[in-house]
């Protein structure tokens, strides 16, 4: 099993190779130079072997303690909050990391996040935890079968458009400027409707329910009983 919590516990002004020489001889690891050379790959960090760590973005330093955690070829690799912190294509090279750690390499990655939209993007399973007790357990299959759909429109005088639409709608909500229509995703035929009660609407897309509206809404239902 290996494990980075947070943070790599690194010494600042070495570099990387060295800190993960250093994890080596702590673990015991024989084949050390081949090791490093392996994780550093898995990271994509192998030009930057001989870089300081204090000189490695904030980025770098988490796919650094990712490679530590890999040596010595671990079944079970726990991450807490990997992704926190990082830029957009921070985020991006860290997802791909991940995917590959796990597809090709053929280890299993436990991630403890609170960027549930991030985590949607690669989780297979989702094990929700409120107050230390696993209140919901599901596979991303069983997620998406669970996510509500809706339709968000925009349009002129929006509450009369809301009134006309709660007509032949059951689930009608108004919502930082826009209209929700939910468990409803033909966007045409209410297009056609509107026209017919004398309404253009000024967009219309379809959406539904990510993980993070499906948390608050488990945790909202938690609460009130």
């Amino acid at each position: 099993m290996g494990a980075l919590i947070e943070n790599a516990g690194c010494f600042p002004g070495s570099s990387v190779y060295q800190n993960l020489m250093m994890q080596c001889i702590n673990l015991g690891i024989e084949n050390a130079d081949e090791e490093i050379c392996r994780v550093l790959e898995i990271v994509r960090m192998e030009d930057n072997a001989n870089l300081k760590f204090k000189s490695c973005s904030l980025g770098m330093k988490q796919r650094i303690g990712i490679a530590m955690a890999l040596l010595g070829d671990p079944a079970l690799l726990i991450l807490d909050e990997p992704i926190n912190g990082l830029d957009t294509d921070g985020m991006r090279i860290m997802r791909e990391i991940l995917v590959d750690i796990t597809k090709k390499y053929g280890c299993t990655v436990l991630i403890s996040s609170h960027i549930l939209g991030e985590l949607e993007k690669i989780a297979t399973h989702y094990g929700i935890i409120r107050q230390g007790r696993m209140i919901m357990e599901l596979s991303a299959k069983e997620m998406d079968a669970r996510a509500q759909v809706f339709t968000t429109l925009k349009a002129k005088d929006i509450e009369s458009v809301a009134w006309v639409l709660s007509k032949k709608y059951a689930d009608v909500r108004l919502m930082d400027g826009t209209i929700q229509i939910f468990d409803e995703d033909d966007t045409a035929a209410i297009v056609a409707y509107l026209i017919e009660n004398g309404h253009v609407p000024s967009e219309i897309k379809r959406n539904k329910v990510g993980l993070e509206e499906y948390y608050i809404e488990l945790m909202s239902k938690k609460e009130e009983e």
